[in-house]
């Protein structure tokens, strides 16, 4: 599994748990980036999986 498919896979866990809810923001770019110690891109290509699985 790449990098920004285990990212996607983490915020869509924490997604079905309740952590976010409908309407609320998911962190951002930036702020993921450090707290999981990947890259800016691979945020944003975990963000795009997750929009073209409509969980955005």
């Amino acid at each position: 599994m790449k990098k920004y498919e285990q990212v996607a896979q983490t915020l869509s866990e924490q997604i079905a748990g309740g952590i976010y809810k409908m309407g609320d923001r998911l962190p951002s770019v930036r702020h993921l980036s450090g707290q999981l110690g990947v890259s800016i891109s691979t945020v944003q290509e975990a963000y795009l999986l997750l929009e073209q699985r409509g969980l955005t």
